[in-house]
């Protein structure tokens, strides 16, 4: 599912070119899609703006309405300038006066909503890339949270954006066992854990996402991070730091790859 960075990369990838452009037409092939826009008209309207929260992308259209879209696990949107040769798994496809955004979805579990509220704010946590985002805040969540740490990194109503491999890479790099309480961190883990959760998303942004499976850009392209993954789907090779080889563990029906070395 792509996280923070790779929705993060695709709004960047989008944001310019999309910009301003008005949407002449909107073809639906996917009766799920059909239904969460049934009656809703967006043909006409301007994109005023592109912008993430979570791993939500949100289309600010002018009239005050916001076109929202959640790639789920294998989404993407794609930017055409022409109409190209039929792509597999397409379940719309909205026409600009200078282009076409596609959504494809291999497994249709992406959503596609209209919304004049923003309700997102009410649903998910703070931005870990935002000034709110700091230790007291951290901390203070960290305090009442009985789960174990990896489980509560992707909890959305704490923190926005954060999936499993990003809490898999954070936790390596702050040296904390996935299977810990969030209580029992100490305030010098709270601050590596801070730090981690900063770096390794900014890390993975400039490096335009986690390709691993579905993620592409907004132009097809693929993502780098997958190059400088420390610890995700490394199971029994050997930790970059200590040699110790990786082993894997289910939580929450999810895999968590971690070193009993480095990660205590």
């Amino acid at each position: 599912m792509p996280e923070l960075p790779e929705v993060e990369t695709i709004v960047q990838g989008l944001k310019t070119t999309l910009s301003q452009q008005k949407i002449e037409q909107v073809r639906i092939y996917d009766s799920k899609l059909a239904k969460m826009l049934a009656g809703k008209q967006i043909t006409g309207k301007r994109i005023v703006n592109i912008r993430r929260r979570g791993k939500y992308i949100i289309f600010e259209l002018n009239e005050g309405l916001n076109l929202i879209v959640h790639l789920r696990m294998s989404g993407r949107l794609l930017y055409q300038q022409n109409e190209r040769k039929p792509l597999r798994w397409v379940r719309a496809v909205i026409k600009l006066d200078n282009g076409l955004l596609v959504f494809q979805d291999r497994r249709r579990l992406g959503v596609m909503e209209l919304s004049r509220s923003d309700d997102l704010n009410c649903r998910l946590g703070v931005e870990p890339l935002s000034p709110e985002f700091d230790s007291d805040y951290l901390g203070q969540k960290l305090a009442a949270g009985k789960r174990p740490i990896k489980v509560f990194l992707m909890d959305q109503a704490i923190i926005a954006g954060i999936g499993n491999i990003y809490a898999q890479e954070i936790l390596f790099a702050a040296g904390i066992h996935p299977r810990r309480q969030a209580l029992s961190l100490g305030d010098n883990e709270i601050e590596r854990l801070g730090e981690a959760i900063r770096n390794v998303l900014r890390l993975a942004i400039r490096h335009q996402g986690t390709t691993v499976s579905d993620f592409q850009n907004a132009d097809g392209t693929e993502g780098n991070f997958q190059n400088l993954l420390k610890i995700y789907g490394r199971e029994k090779e050997p930790c970059l730091i200590c040699q110790t080889p990786i082993k894997r563990i289910k939580q929450q029906g999810r895999t968590t790859y971690f070193c009993e070395q480095c990660q205590k």
